[in-house]
């Protein structure tokens, strides 16, 4: 009783000298019970380090460990996990019956869910998802951990999780494509004044712009597909960094995850982030184009210029001027385009110093791939919305037409021809007049009508807008088809 009563005091004073030091660090609003429980925890989580090290300190796990931003993979990590186990079960290492153990334990943690508030002292999502197996099957759940290491189970995870990514995204930009096709059609001839060094440049329409930026996302759309294969092949079983010595078969696991094929390397398989760098770089070039976009828009926003019109629900008013319209979204949606640059730079900055193989360096890189994936998520829906409820501004283009001329090049250019007179002797004369007041210029409607392809010519527009429509259901049948399948390898794994 005495002795019962000794270890229950200290294990309390332990309790409250921890609850000192977080309310040291600036984190007093946790709670005694809180730090109680996290004390207990942190003591029968360290599975990995507590035969070696011993049990270490709450600040120091803490520090390094992952739980939080594991979120993202925890899906994938139990997926990883059985796959092994079936693995494991074919190559004779464990029998049928302690595989089928695990694989419902798996199952059952899965539909548990994953709350990482509650994970404090564990390392990462791979040392709680072994301590619960453990906790649960007693020592049977160790046979987890033979051919495999977390290296490999992480980055198997990630690839998992982030050609998801991809394909939401790809659907997400196609949404966007067809919100600017429809809008191109339906502006096909409505007039905006178009700039080069922020001065009025030459006449074009709004459809004209919606084709630009369609065309950009078709390009940015090949580049995903690109990116989607390399990420779409599979590290599991490469163990640590040099294999390991169970007979796994690689290209069996890569199938069973729906993987295209294996990365061959082992190294290359668990120590390289090439495949998060680019898929990285290839989102924040596109959104940094976007953004560039965002630019004319809000600038046609303005009612200096007051080419466009916008759904109120994208605006915003000042707190003191009643008299504002603010375009609160693209303002934030652009800000956050740096902000995706930024964790880009952060990605480099990360990967550059590190030796080839795995380093604690690469959880690092890791949330900034999924910062960028969320900002573009988000602020592509918002875009896509922006563009269905965007109008042409007849009178403010109308204004502006009244005072700038930007018709004269093109009127410099047909007289040119039709005089036979060499165009820098008309274009001397053009500037002259232009000089003097004089307005020199062609009509609206004969400027757009160009005969090169891709211009303003507005036949063109509506007839190109027409054609990539039909490309983009066929894009949105093609990656649905790669969903259902992955939808179908994931949920057979997920439940038996």
């Amino acid at each position: 009783m005495i002795i019962s009563v000794v270890c229950l005091y200290l294990w309390l004073c332990q309790g409250s000298l921890l609850f000192f030091y977080f309310s040291r660090t600036n984190i007093s609003h946790l709670s005694i019970k809180f730090t109680l429980t996290l004390n207990y925890r942190f003591i029968s989580a360290l599975v990995y380090r507590r035969e070696l090290l011993g049990p270490g300190s709450v600040d120091k796990v803490g520090y390094t460990s992952s739980v939080f931003d594991d979120s993202e993979i925890f899906r994938y990590v139990i997926i990883a996990l059985i796959v092994h186990i079936n693995e494991l079960e074919r190559v004779g290492v464990i029998s049928g019956d302690v595989a089928g153990k695990i694989r419902s334990a798996l199952r059952d943690i899965w539909r548990g869910g994953y709350d990482p508030g509650k994970l404090s002292g564990y390392e990462d999502v791979h040392e709680y998802v072994e301590a619960e197996l453990i906790r649960r099957l007693g020592s049977i759940g160790g046979w987890v951990g033979i051919g495999r290491s977390r290296n490999d189970h992480v980055t198997t995870a990630i690839r998992l999780r982030l050609r998801r990514a991809l394909l939401d995204l790809g659907l997400l930009v196609l949404r966007l494509r067809e919100a600017l096709l429809g809008k191109a059609i339906e502006t096909y001839d409505r007039v905006v004044i178009g700039s080069t060094h922020r001065q009025p440049a030459q006449i074009t329409t709004l459809g004209h712009y919606m084709l630009y930026l369609d065309e950009l996302s078709r390009d940015f759309l090949d580049g995903l597909m690109r990116v989607f294969n390399l990420v779409n092949r599979s590290p599991l079983g490469s163990g640590p960094l040099a294999g390991t010595m169970v007979g796994i078969d690689r290209s069996r696991e890569a199938a069973e995850l729906g993987f295209d094929g294996v990365v061959g390397n082992t190294i290359y398989a668990t120590g390289s982030r090439y495949f998060a760098i680019e898929a990285a770089s290839a989102l924040v070039n596109y959104l940094v184009e976007v953004g560039r976009f965002i630019n004319n828009l809000e600038m046609w926003l303005m009612p200096q210029l007051g080419y466009i019109t916008a759904d109120p629900s994208h605006l915003a008013t000042s707190s003191i001027m009643p008299h504002k319209r603010n375009p609160a979204t693209l303002e934030v949606f652009r800000a956050r385009i740096g902000e995706a640059i930024g964790h880009l730079m952060a990605m480099y900055s990360i990967l550059r110093p590190v030796e080839s193989g795995y380093q604690l360096d690469l959880q690092e890189l890791t949330r900034h791939l999924w910062a960028i994936i969320r900002i573009a998520v988000e602020g592509l829906s918002i875009l896509t919305d922006f563009i269905n409820g965007v109008r042409v501004n007849e009178e403010g283009v109308s204004e502006s037409l009244s005072k700038y001329v930007v018709t004269a090049a093109e009127y410099a250019e047909v007289r040119s021809m039709r005089d036979g007179v060499p165009f820098r002797d008309v274009y001397n004369e053009v500037a002259r007049e232009l000089r003097k007041g004089v307005r020199v210029g062609l009509g609206v409607n004969e400027a757009l009508a160009k005969p090169v392809q891709g211009s303003s010519n507005p036949q063109f527009i509506i007839n190109e807008a027409r054609v990539r429509i039909n490309e983009v259901r066929e894009l949105v049948a093609r990656i649905n088809s790669i969903v259902s399948r992955l939808d179908e390898v994931e949920n057979k794994l997920l439940t038996g």
